[in-house]
């Protein structure tokens, strides 16, 4: 792994930037454009992002030598002040806390706003970002030329994960994921030897999936189940007869 050893005007501190890791089942990082890496990353204060630029990593705390924290999904920026969140209905995750651990437009702004896919992007003002430059990374791709990585979901600890499109920021564990046939024949699979699927019972219709639950154990939310027909890509979306565990589960997450 190559190392560069970048320095901020006005700060002693040295930061040390890394080639970008490549994704696993458990650090999901999403890849960068062909082309674009590290060596062309500088080092900036977060008020002092322009809109364009694209932000890479985040650093370890200092004082002395500091570390890339690269962030999972590279965004392009767009800086704004910190306040007014523009998620609909409610106060996106990284607002809320920000505004409940008592941050304030002066010390405080947002780099990027959210979206249906992610919250905002809310730092202190004068923290250290690695970032490309935009008028540099407008020579490349856009950031969306790479696919997004799947989202992954599990049944329990010992049965996943399973891949499945990218889901929204307000998705919630008894929302549909949308799965590959395959990996809709692994749940099925996997199901009846879980808790989640002990009264469930699954079938295939030809390309139409069936899982159905005993009549007299209906599972949460009480639906007595489901035919699941596959979408114009050929994709399953299944949910709703039990709630989907993030992968990988998280201790005190655990189904009974």
């Amino acid at each position: 792994m190559s190392e560069r050893v970048l320095t901020l005007p006005g700060s002693t501190d040295q930061f040390v930037v890394t080639d970008r890791p490549s994704p696993t089942i458990t650090d999901r990082y999403r890849m960068l454009p062909d082309g674009m890496d590290h060596t062309l990353y500088i080092v900036v204060r977060a008020h002092q992002v322009r809109a364009g630029d694209v932000v890479t990593a985040f650093f370890t705390d200092g004082p002395g030598i500091r570390y890339a924290q690269h962030v999972q999904e590279p965004f392009t920026a767009h800086p704004g002040a910190f306040g007014i969140c523009p998620a609909r209905y409610e106060e996106c995750a990284e607002c809320e806390d920000a505004h409940a651990n008592g941050a304030s437009a002066d010390r405080y702004l947002c780099l990027d706003p959210a979206d249906d896919y992610a919250d905002c992007v809310i730092d202190f003002r004068n923290t250290p970002v690695a970032i490309i430059p935009a008028d540099t990374a407008s020579s490349f791709p856009p950031l969306h030329s790479v696919p997004p990585l799947p989202d992954l979901f599990a049944l329990d600890p010992e049965h996943g994960p399973y891949q499945a499109l990218p889901v929204s920021r307000t998705w919630g564990p008894y929302d549909a994921v949308s799965v590959s046939r395959t990996t809709a024949e692994q749940i099925t699979s996997d199901l009846p030897l879980t808790h989640a699927g002990r009264h469930l019972t699954c079938r295939w219709l030809g390309n139409a999936l069936l899982i159905a639950s005993d009549p007299h154990f209906r599972t949460e939310p009480g639906r007595p189940g489901r035919i699941i027909q596959p979408d114009a890509d050929g994709r399953y979306r299944i949910g709703g007869l039990w709630p989907w565990e993030d992968w990988p589960v998280e201790d005190g997450d655990e189904s009974p």
